[in-house]
C-alpha cells in the first residue's frame, strides 16, 4: 500500500509538471506592433468602445492604411474605433509554433468573396492595463466553447457577427489578408449563427484610393456604392473635413456613382488630410476616410509612369504592389474584373526621374 501511494504521487507530480509546460509554451506572445494589438500602447484610452460602428468588409478593406506603420501608436480614425462585422468565418488556427504569438488568426469573408482577418490575443498576453483585457478573455472564450484550435487551420463556414479594434498589420502573406492588410484586432466580442444582413445594403469604394491635387489645380475621384443583398437606391456622395482652400464639386453620373471634382485655390493649405466620404441612399449611411494630399506648386516638370499588375487572389497582388513599393511604385487603385483568370488588377504610378 505505501509503494502504491509513493507511485500515485509521482503521477500527480508529473501530471501537474506537463500542465505547467503546456500553459508556458501557449503563452508565447507577439512583438510587431504589440501594444497596439493588445492594448496596452498609450492610445488605446482614445478607442470608443460605448459606440460601436456597424460596418462591411467591403467598406473596411478600402480604407488606406499609413505609410510607414506607426511602432506603437495608433492611426486615427481606423485605429480608434470599433468596427462590428457580420460575415461567414471560413477557417481558423491559433499562431503557435517558433512565430506564433498565440492568437486565435480567423479568416473572415462576404458575399462577394472579399476576405479579412480578425484576431483574439491571449488573455495570458493582454497587460493587465489593457482597457480590452476583460472582452479578449471573454470572446476567447466564447471562441473556445464552440472550437477546439489548433495550429493548423480547420473549416468551420459559419456565419458570426465579430466585433473588434480597427488595425493595420504588415503585410507577410497571412492567409485571408485583406488587400490594405487591415483586421480587426483585438476581436472584443464574437457571436456564432447570427444571420448576416438579410436586407438590401451597399459598400462604398472610391477610384483612386488615394485623393491628390495641387495648389491651384484640381483632380477627380469616382465613388461608386457597391450593391449588396439586391440594393437597387439612389445614392448620394459628399466629403467632409477638406482643408483650407479646398473644395468638392458631386456630379452624380449613376444612380450608384458620382464624380467627386476637388478644386484647390493658390493658397490652398498643403499636407496631408483624413477626408471622409459620405455616402446615402436606401435608409442606409455608410462612409470612408480616405487621404487628401495637397501639393505645393512645383517649379520643375513633372511626369509620371505607370504600370498595371494582376493576380488571381488578394494576396498575391499585395506581394506583388509590396515589391514594386521598393522602386517607388505606389498604388492608385485596385479593381476586381470577374471576366479574368487574374482578377485582382492593380494600377501604380510613380514619378518620371529622367525625361
Amino acid at each position: 500500500m505505501k509503494r502504491t501511494a509513493r507511485m500515485g504521487v509521482c503521477v500527480w507530480t508529473l501530471v501537474l509538471c506537463l500542465a505547467a509546460t503546456t500553459s508556458t509554451a501557449v503563452a508565447q506572445c507577439g512583438h510587431e506592433r504589440w501594444a497596439v494589438k493588445t492594448g496596452t500602447d498609450a492610445g488605446a484610452r482614445n478607442v470608443n468602445v460605448t459606440a460601436p460602428k456597424q460596418t462591411t468588409i467591403g467598406d473596411l478593406i478600402v480604407l488606406t492604411p499609413p505609410s510607414p506603420l506607426p511602432t506603437d501608436t495608433r492611426f486615427s480614425p481606423v485605429e480608434t474605433t470599433v468596427f462590428v462585422v457580420n460575415a461567414t468565418l471560413t477557417d481558423y488556427k491559433m499562431e503557435s509554433g517558433s512565430t506564433g504569438d498565440s492568437d486565435y488568426h480567423l479568416v473572415l469573408r462576404d458575399d462577394a468573396g472579399h476576405t479579412m482577418i480578425v484576431e483574439i490575443p491571449s488573455p495570458a498576453c493582454v497587460g493587465a492595463g489593457s482597457p480590452f483585457a476583460a472582452q479578449i478573455a471573454a470572446a476567447r472564450a466564447a471562441f473556445d466553447s464552440r472550437f477546439t484550435v489548433s495550429g493548423s487551420f480547420q473549416t468551420a463556414n459559419v456565419p458570426v457577427q465579430v466585433t473588434g479594434v480597427g488595425f493595420f498589420d504588415f503585410f507577410h502573406h497571412q492567409h485571408g489578408v485583406a488587400p490594405n492588410v487591415i483586421e480587426l484586432h483585438p476581436v472584443l466580442e464574437i457571436a456564432f449563427n447570427t444571420p448576416p444582413p438579410s436586407g438590401p445594403d451597399f459598400a462604398v469604394s472610391l477610384m483612386p484610393m488615394n485623393l491628390a491635387v495641387n495648389q491651384g489645380g484640381s483632380s477627380s475621384a469616382t465613388a461608386t456604392a457597391n450593391a449588396l443583398h439586391g440594393f437597387s437606391d439612389s445614392v448620394t456622395f459628399g466629403a467632409t473635413g477638406l482643408p483650407s482652400g479646398v473644395t468638392v464639386a458631386v456630379t452624380p453620373t449613376t444612380k450608384a456613382s458620382s464624380i467627386l471634382s476637388l478644386t484647390a485655390s493658390s493658397g490652398a493649405s498643403t499636407g496631408t488630410f483624413p477626408v471622409t466620404i459620405t455616402a446615402a441612399g436606401g435608409g442606409k449611411t455608410h462612409t470612408a476616410s480616405v487621404p487628401l494630399a495637397v501639393n505645393p506648386v512645383s517649379t520643375g516638370t513633372q511626369q509620371w509612369e505607370y504600370q498595371l499588375i494582376s493576380a488571381g487572389t488578394a494576396e498575391e497582388l499585395a506581394t506583388q504592389a509590396n515589391t514594386a513599393g521598393g522602386q517607388a511604385w505606389e498604388m492608385v487603385s485596385v479593381v476586381m474584373d470577374s471576366g479574368r483568370t487574374d482578377r485582382y488588377v492593380g494600377y501604380l504610378k510613380r514619378l518620371k526621374r529622367n525625361f
